[in-house]
């Protein structure tokens, strides 16, 4: 990852969760900490020695701390006093704590006495290929107290600058072994009285003792107490308090850990927790360093605006240094490929909350599943699986401090559809605007039909299309010569999408929401009017191959025709009115333009009871009026009545040409229809109209009454199909018409 110095601008580069190296990387003023311990550890002088432990929870800045601590103490060491860093948990199974103490302190020794030889006795070492006697005292004190098993001089080889001459050094050590069998505690004495005698001071830093199991604990612990307790050497141990206390109270079988840990640690210092501000303002320079880094250029005021905002209320959590990089180090991952498909403030929202309260963020990614189904209208949620889903959600909530991030209102601001100003009025899955939608994929928000899935994952919602298909479909819309192109890629699309009931067709028709439609150019709604004028009995007939009792009205394709209309009407409204004109002459589906232009005379009052108001009308009256004979005229054309009884649903266009015309009209050509007993059966079976019943399901019902301003007198009906029966004449669609006038009795 790569971070900004606060202080002189340089750029370094640190790992996903490198600690601070030197003082320049410290944004969190540790440094000052650093120099106060070291002066106060020089303090204890170089004879003195003593425990010191740093106590700090995860992540705090412990490992930090401590580097800059060895920073500090070795700018200013005196002579012959030595800093020694001990890791035992990076050191693994591979090396005992004790020897990776007591082996850098063998070498050190080896080095101090070294100088105090005389060139013949230095000459006679060299010759041997053997260390100095305290350092071999070293050696052979670590192998009693480490419990090693290899020789002496397997540890010697061990030692920085000792060649490994194996032979040597074995009958050396063996030689030594047999010769000087002395006890540990008279080892211990012998080396602390040299250490003394040649005036060496240690200062042994040790870190992550919370990472230890409970066993590899236990050993430090005895390293510290008893193994390594020589004059003059003063330890730093860093740790989080209630973790290595657990260990050693698992490691030792004793009933207090941290009482334990009081006797081996004589100065305790907790580690000084970053103020909130100054996490919140590293988390926010820091996703200001990534915006920068992967756009090129520096955020904008507005986007700067809503990551303060969300910093202020969901960055209130953050409590250490490393979950502000931990946040930091998953938004580089993720941000540089999806930055084209996400909001970056709304996706430091979502890492923000799965640091702070990750349960919230499962509950987000749930909630937005299944309110991407309702919003698509791919399906609901019933009223158990709202309660549920509000009592989970209340109890992460709880989870936050005491802040605002526990009120469900500022959750609305990110997440739609959450509604009310605290807990115990809230409602879920709040159905939100036109305006306030088209807002959200504008922006890719993370409440986007088309957008939200990329926050959780690196792909788009399988059950939408994304933004791009919309922006190329109105490009086509809008060029003649593409047109063609834009209907096969619609018509195409009346299939199912494998994710869900409703085909892709559908889908696009409920993008083409108002706030869409009006972003967009007169000649691109045009292009789209077209094609429904063109289109719309082949898009009809096509629902009706997938499912038989479809109804166009389950389209809604007139209200989204409506909006194309009005806003070729905004641009050039005489020019629309002149385009309508023609079209309902010329389009090619003349069924559907037909019931079209019926919902226009609903709309005006013309017929029907339930006019529209003025503002959601398409056109004027008088508008209206002038498109009204055009298409009557053509109606009554030779070439469309040929085609009447094999349109989708005749009843509604018969309705349809009585409005658009008469009712005489109508009835003459019923009557030539019906003047047959095939004529008649065949018109009865197409002007059934379609019902549901809870008890029977769907069904066709046949009202003899209702129709009788297009075929005549009712009873007249009911005798010549009493006669049709009666002769045995298509006994299978009398059938029908009988169940279906049965149906239209309840």
């Amino acid at each position: 990852m790569t971070d900004e110095q606060t202080g002189d601008g340089e750029r370094f580069s640190a790992g996903l969760d490198a600690a601070v190296q030197s003082p320049g990387e410290d944004r969190y003023g540790f440094t000052h900490v650093a120099k106060q311990l070291a002066h106060a550890i020089e303090g204890l002088g170089r004879d003195g020695s003593a425990v010191i432990g740093i106590e700090g929870a995860w992540g705090s800045g412990k490992t930090s701390l401590l580097n800059l601590l060895r920073f500090e103490l070795e700018a200013g060491l005196p002579e012959r006093t030595f800093v020694l860093s001990v890791s035992p948990w990076l050191d693994g199974g591979s090396m005992s704590p004790v020897e990776s103490l007591l082996l850098p302190v063998a070498a050190i020794i080896a080095e101090e006495e070294k100088r105090a030889l005389s060139a013949p006795a230095l000459k006679r070492l060299k010759r041997k290929k053997t260390l100095t006697d305290t350092a071999c005292k070293v050696l052979r004190y670590s192998q009693s107290t480490a419990r090693h098993l290899g020789p002496v001089a397997e540890m010697a080889a061990l030692v920085p600058g000792m060649p490994n001459a194996s032979g040597a050094l074995k009958a050396y050590s063996d030689a030594e072994f047999l010769t000087n069998r002395k006890t540990t505690a008279e080892l211990r004495a012998e080396i602390g009285e040299k250490i003394t005698d040649l005036d060496l001071s240690f200062i042994v830093v040790m870190d992550d003792l919370d990472r230890l199991e409970p066993a590899q604990a236990v050993e430090i612990v005895r390293l510290v107490k008893s193994v390594a307790d020589f004059p003059r050497f003063r330890y730093v141990l860093s740790y989080d308090k209630a973790v290595l206390a657990h260990a050693i109270q698992t490691g030792l079988g004793v009933t207090d850990g941290a009482a334990y840990l009081q006797k081996i640690v004589q100065i305790s210092i907790s580690l000084p927790r970053p103020e909130a501000f100054s996490l919140r303002r590293e988390f926010i320079s820091g996703v200001t360093d990534l915006y920068q880094d992967v756009n090129g250029h520096g955020p904008e005021q507005d986007l700067l605006g809503d990551l303060t905002r969300v910093t202020d209320v969901y960055g209130g959590a953050l409590s250490t240094p490393r979950e502000v990089k931990l946040v930091l180090n998953i938004l580089r991952f993720r941000y540089g490929g999806v930055r084209d498909y996400v909001y970056l403030p709304d996706l430091c929202l979502l890492q923000l909350i799965r640091i702070s309260n990750a349960g919230l963020y499962d509950w987000i990614e749930q909630y937005l599943t299944e309110r991407a189904v309702v919003e698509s209208r791919d399906g609901s949620v019933g009223d158990e699986e709202k309660t549920e889903l509000k009592t989970k959600l209340i109890e992460h909530l709880s989870h936050f401090p005491p802040s605002t991030a526990r009120k469900p209102f500022y959750l609305n601001g990110w997440v739609p559809g959450i509604l009310g100003s605290n807990v115990e009025n809230m409602t879920l899955f709040s159905p939100i605007g036109d305006q306030e939608r088209a807002e959200m994929t504008a922006g890719k928000r993370l409440g986007s039909g088309a957008y939200w899935r990329y926050y959780f994952s690196f792909s788009s919602p399988q059950n939408v299309l994304p933004p791009a298909f919309f922006d190329d479909l109105f490009r086509q819309a809008e060029d003649p010569t593409r047109q063609g192109a834009m209907s096969e890629l619609l018509l195409g699309r009346i299939n199912s999408n494998n994710v869900s009931s409703r085909t892709w067709f559908e889908h696009i028709l409920s993008q083409l929401s108002p706030a869409m439609v009006a972003a967009q150019s007169a000649a691109a709604c045009e292009g789209l009017v077209r094609f429904f004028f063109n289109y719309g009995d082949t898009v009809i007939q096509r629902f009706q191959q997938l499912n038989v009792w479809f109804a166009a009205y389950d389209l809604n394709i007139d209200g989204v025709v409506d909006r194309l209309i009005q806003r070729m009407c905004e641009v050039n409204r005489a020019a629309t009115i002149t385009f309508l004109q023609d079209i309902c002459v010329e389009g090619t589906a003349w069924s559907w333009i037909a019931m079209y232009v019926r919902h226009l005379m609903w709309q005006n009052g013309l017929v029907g009871d339930r006019p529209a108001s003025m503002d959601d009308r398409v056109l004027l009256n008088e508008e209206l009026g002038a498109v009204l004979p055009r298409l009557a005229e053509r109606l009554n054309q030779d070439e469309i009545l040929t085609l009447l009884l094999e349109t989708n649903d005749l009843l509604s266009y018969l309705y349809a040409w009585r409005d658009i015309d008469n009712v005489e009209r109508v009835r003459t050509w019923a009557e030539e229809v019906i003047q047959t007993d095939e004529g008649l059966v065949q018109l009865l079976l197409r002007l059934r109209g379609r019902g549901i019943s809870s008890a029977t399901g769907r069904y066709l019902s046949l009202d003899l009454s209702g129709l009788s301003e297009f075929l005549g007198d009712e009873e007249v009906i009911e005798q010549r199909l009493a006669r049709i029966e009666a002769g045995g004449q298509y006994p299978e669609v009398i059938t029908e018409i009988r169940t279906s006038q049965a149906h239209a009795r309840f």
